[in-house]
């Protein structure tokens, strides 16, 4: 059949399957992508905690001691976790201090049952002791520091945030 109704059916139907051909995975595609879209890794915020820092007393002799003091506040949303514990940690650095480093929060996970008691509703504060060396120099200077804790989006997901610090010690 050349012409006539069979030739009209059949470009009917050739029109048809070109159309979803062309359009069908557009069509079909906004829904998955849509769907897609909240499958797809969230990215967490870069700064999930206020953090702030305390070095008591304002300054130290050497071969004395300073008090670190870290508190941790979240911002609305995110939710700090107990488990695993949030650690503070310094290096030793040569001629100035030894080595630290304190854990706050359970070392165990919680329940499952209890998964809610996991977070704080307010993070203590992290109290970090700093022995200074003997031969330290006088002066400002920068300790190094690292801060580990890990946080939770509104149920969306949970991550850990490693943050690079310095502590400001005044040596006198």
């Amino acid at each position: 059949m050349v012409g006539g109704y069979g030739a009209s059916l059949y470009n009917g139907r050739m029109r048809n399957i070109v159309r979803l051909t062309l359009l069908g995975p557009l069509l079909l595609g906004l829904p998955l992508a849509a769907a897609a879209a909240d499958l797809r890794p969230k990215r967490p915020p870069e700064n999930p905690a206020k953090i702030t820092l305390n070095v008591a007393p304002r300054a130290v002799h050497p071969g004395g001691r300073a008090e670190v003091t870290l508190t941790l506040a979240p911002i609305d949303g995110i939710k700090i976790a107990r488990y695993p514990q949030i650690k503070l940690e310094v290096p030793a650095q040569a001629g100035l201090v030894d080595q630290a480093k304190i854990a706050l929060g359970s070392s165990t996970p919680p329940p499952l049952d209890e998964l809610e008691t996991n977070y704080w509703k307010q993070v203590d504060p992290l109290v970090l002791t700093l022995e200074v060396d003997e031969g330290a120099s006088r002066g400002s200077h920068e300790v190094d520091a690292k801060l580990t804790y890990f946080f939770c989006v509104s149920g969306d997901y949970c991550a850990p945030a490693r943050v690079p610090l310095k502590i400001p010690l005044n040596v006198e």
